[in-house]
């Protein structure tokens, strides 16, 4: 299994699509340089294979990958239908938060990736907070799950996209992803393929 081979856990399946998406993805639609960005890091499996992939087929573009999460076991709500889910190890409704261990231990394990920029906070922040950054390559959704906030993410990097640009989003069948692929329509983007987890989009115009 792919999550075995990388000796980092994930909270997630699909993995194989992710790293297929990246190995099709188009790398030189940037003539200075490629960004790549995981909202939802965890313990950064996600991240990983990302950051392999393009490493390798970037071939001397600067590179630099975004994970942004903002850990410190922030309670929230995750997704739409939250109250009736129930996680493993925990109560109907309730779903798991994320320490600073986890970071900490994350951080210990990509110290080797120069190109991975670790940003502590949470989504709505960095929005706040990077509104000069002009385009993303690649980007993985993975972080809250309501509808509302995936919507507001896909629209903040939609902004900051260019023909090719991919966007990935994870456990959609959680929230109205037919809602997320018309609002993208308006940037250009269509459905590349779907999976039983994740499902990736492509800005063709």
């Amino acid at each position: 299994m792919l999550e075995k081979e990388l000796m980092i856990k994930g909270d997630s399946s699909d993995y194989e699509l992710l790293k297929k998406w990246c190995e099709t993805a188009p790398v030189y639609n940037s003539k200075d340089r490629f960004y790549s960005c995981e909202i939802g890091v965890r313990e950064g499996l996600g991240s990983k294979i990302i950051m392999d992939v393009f490493k390798e087929r970037l071939k001397g573009l600067p590179y630099m990958h975004f994970g942004i999460d903002p850990y410190g076991d922030r309670v929230y709500q995750h997704c739409d239908n939250q109250p009736n889910l129930t996680w493993k190890g925990f109560p109907k409704g309730v779903a798991p938060t994320y320490p600073d261990e986890m970071y900490e231990q994350m951080v210990k394990d990509f110290e080797n990736y120069p190109m991975f920029n670790i940003i502590k906070m949470t989504d709505t922040e960095f929005m706040n907070e990077n509104s000069h950054l002009e385009y993303f390559n690649f980007v993985h959704f993975d972080g809250p799950h309501m509808t509302k906030d995936v919507i507001t993410e896909a629209v903040w990097f939609a902004n900051r996209s260019v023909k090719g640009t991919r966007f990935v989003f994870d456990d959609y069948p959680k929230y109205d992803m037919e809602l997320i692929n018309k609002v993208l329509e308006k940037y250009g983007f269509s459905v590349l393929e779907p999976g039983r987890n994740k499902i990736c989009l492509e800005r063709t115009q």
